[in-house]
């Protein structure tokens, strides 16, 4: 199996590169931080799976999937993310992404995870495939919270993920090639979706539907 890395964060890479070379079905052919590099590594390299997290240096994985899609690259794709949030699950679904674990599950789950994917199956993480599809009990939140979310446009979840991030209106603009009007006409869009008034008040609302993420796990040679 011909894998490639995808991660803003080159320790995790490394660590995760070291478990995978454990499985002699696997050989990690490339490894990138950002979805410019990613197509260009699927067309010259064509894996047999990418393994991504969800944030990216210049986008996310959700839109990169797409966009390999409009470029007629097959090749299959997993998420291995922080974010633990239905809402992203559904959008990643929705995109042709076969595969949504979480970096938090026992490394064993995570490479029985990558098989499967790799075989044709779809996996979704037991932590998050409960809830889907949302239900009544999120869409009925105390605060709209989830159903709020779940009115965001494509784009407007882009933004909203890079401010959760402590992205500026400039670097959110930079990351998704947007003028900065544009972020903020974004930004105008969002907190009257969600009922919020200013950053603290959607930081605060992202926290309340575990959308803030912490440290991501090391896997180890053990």
């Amino acid at each position: 199996m011909r894998v490639i890395l995808v991660d803003e964060h080159r320790a995790f890479r490394d660590s995760f590169r070291i478990a995978l070379l454990q499985e002699a079905a696997v050989t990690v052919t490339g490894e990138s931080d950002s979805a410019r590099q990613l197509y260009s590594l699927v067309e010259t390299e064509k894996p047999d799976l990418v393994i991504s997290e969800l944030m990216l240096a210049d986008t996310d994985s959700i839109s990169a999937a797409r966009e390999l899609h409009r470029r007629r690259l097959t090749t299959r794709m997993m998420l291995l993310t922080m974010y633990n949030n239905p809402l992203f699950v559904s959008d990643a679904l929705d995109a042709g992404i076969a595969g949504y674990v979480l970096k938090d599950q026992p490394l064993a789950e995570v490479i029985s995870a990558v098989r499967s994917v790799a075989a044709g199956e779809t996996y979704v993480s037991p932590a998050l495939a409960k809830d889907l599809p949302l239900g009544d009990r999120k869409q009925k939140g105390a605060n709209g919270g989830a159903a709020g979310l779940g009115r965001l446009s494509h784009r407007e979840r882009e933004v909203f993920c890079r401010i959760i991030q402590g992205n500026s209106s400039q670097a959110i603009a930079d990351a998704l090639c947007i003028s900065v009007k544009t972020v903020e006409t974004h930004r105008t869009h969002i907190n009257r979706k969600l009922g919020v008034r200013s950053p603290v008040e959607l930081i605060r609302l992202a926290a309340l539907q575990g959308l803030l993420t912490g440290d991501a796990p090391a896997y180890g040679s053990s």
